[in-house]
């Protein structure tokens, strides 16, 4: 999304509209899918000519369950209140330099970015088990049959 940074000198730049992430951005990524993705606020430039971002995104992230591995739909709902300085720096990542265009994309994926959850399931007080495991149920006290040697010479050493 390009916002042409010239006429952002003369008047604030409102935004409402739907966007879309190419899936090659999140590919290889924990999300799965951005979906239903909508932009709302505004772009101005303060009284010290930093740009100023009041933006308000919204949608929905597939993401995996950790446990389960199925497929959850995450909301969004990320406020961007952010003012950038327009140095060299900002200017060389966010900015076509010869047209003065500002790319926004860059700033709304990092922000979704920060918004992945490190871990994410919707089962609670899952009792999952298998031969010999299991996760968040009760411990299993069986012993391995080798190791049965050595709890009994350890039982005597402490008699």
């Amino acid at each position: 999304m390009n916002i042409n940074l010239v006429k952002l000198q003369r008047e604030k730049e409102y935004l409402d509209t739907d966007i879309n992430f190419d899936s090659n951005i999140y590919h290889n990524k924990e999300i799965l899918a951005l979906n239903n993705m909508h932009i709302t606020g505004s772009i101005s430039y303060d009284s010290m000519e930093n740009l100023c971002l009041d933006l308000n995104l919204t949608g929905n992230m597939t993401l995996n369950d950790t446990v389960t591995l199925e497929e959850i739909n995450y909301p969004l709902d990320i406020k961007i209140k952010e003012e950038y300085e327009l140095n060299e720096e900002f200017l060389q990542v966010y900015c076509e330099k010869e047209q003065n265009i500002l790319d926004i994309m860059p700033i709304l994926w990092e922000n979704i970015v920060l918004e992945v959850p490190m871990r994410l399931t919707k089962t609670q007080n899952a009792e999952l088990k298998g031969e010999g495991w299991s996760l968040g149920g009760e411990k299993i006290e069986e012993i391995d049959p080798r190791l049965e040697k050595l709890k009994e010479l350890l039982d005597k050493r402490e008699e």
